[in-house]
């Protein structure tokens, strides 16, 4: 009998870190610049030398680029000096904007959206086709790059998470991270509701039949309480990887004499 392999992730040993403070130039329907306000900014960064690696964040410019390439130096400076490990929100950065961040780089977190239409509704901005040409030159440029899809991105609503599926299955890559879409305070969508579990599970299976070799990671943005706990159980069997597990299904896993491993940082690593 072949045992079940789950791989928990519980995040205490990386902190967000936004270099731009709480600016962004975007004002996107399920955000508006709220995950920005926890995070620390560069002056707080030796304060996280017990921390052994850093999501190096922040809102976008007006080229819709998070720019890192104005902190390479900087950012080397610290890695150097307390060993971290980066991993980096981009944006969709150019081939020349990406060589200079590379040796800095230990990961790239990539969120993708799959069609134009559903780019546009929540960030209110047409770079369709420069998400894709960053994404490429990502690959092409051998980043470890981990992309991200949103299920429910589109205010709770399946409306592109089959189309980056999709398009998905013409690169070699060997993990998608999915996030769920979490009614956020103070943004357009905050009164709607998170997409139904069950289409929830659809998308993962979705992607587990449709691209080989890949692992299925349950990231850590998703809907806590009830929905969580229903979700990760759900999950359990289909996702490789589930990041911030709660009690109920990590008894579940045992219970089910899963094949456990965990680490405790950032679940691109």
């Amino acid at each position: 009998m072949t045992m079940n392999n789950i791989h928990f992730v519980k995040m205490k040993n990386t902190k967000s870190l936004s270099l731009t403070g709480d600016y962004c130039y975007l004002n996107c329907k399920h955000c508006n610049k709220h995950y920005l306000k926890n995070m620390a900014t560069l002056k707080d960064i030796d304060n996280l030398s017990n921390m052994s690696s850093i999501l190096l964040s922040g809102g976008m410019n007006n080229e819709i680029k998070v720019p890192v390439y104005n902190f390479v130096d900087k950012l080397k400076e610290y890695k150097n000096k307390y060993n971290f490990k980066y991993n980096l929100h981009t944006g969709f950065m150019n081939y020349s904007e990406l060589e200079k961040i590379k040796d800095i780089s230990d990961a790239i977190s990539f969120d993708l959206v799959g069609n134009k239409e559903t780019m546009m509704n929540v960030y209110g901005v047409d770079k369709y086709k420069d998400m894709w040409s960053t994404f490429d030159d990502l690959i092409n440029l051998g980043f470890n790059v981990k992309p991200h899809i949103t299920i429910g991105l589109n205010g709770g609503k399946l409306t592109h998470e089959k189309d980056a599926i999709n398009i998905l299955k013409d690169y070699k890559i060997d993990e998608i991270i999915f996030l769920v879409f979490i009614p956020t305070k103070g943004s357009f969508f905050e009164n709607e509701n998170p997409p139904k579990i069950e289409d929830v599970v659809d998308i993962f299976n979705f992607a587990k039949h449709n691209i080989h070799d890949v692992k299925l990671t349950l990231g850590c943005m998703h809907p806590k309480g009830i929905y969580r706990k229903e979700l990760q159980e759900k999950l359990l069997g289909i996702a490789d990887k589930i990041v911030q597990p709660v009690q109920n299904t990590i008894d579940l896993a045992k219970k089910l004499n899963y094949n456990i491993t965990w680490s405790y940082e950032c679940c691109v690593f």
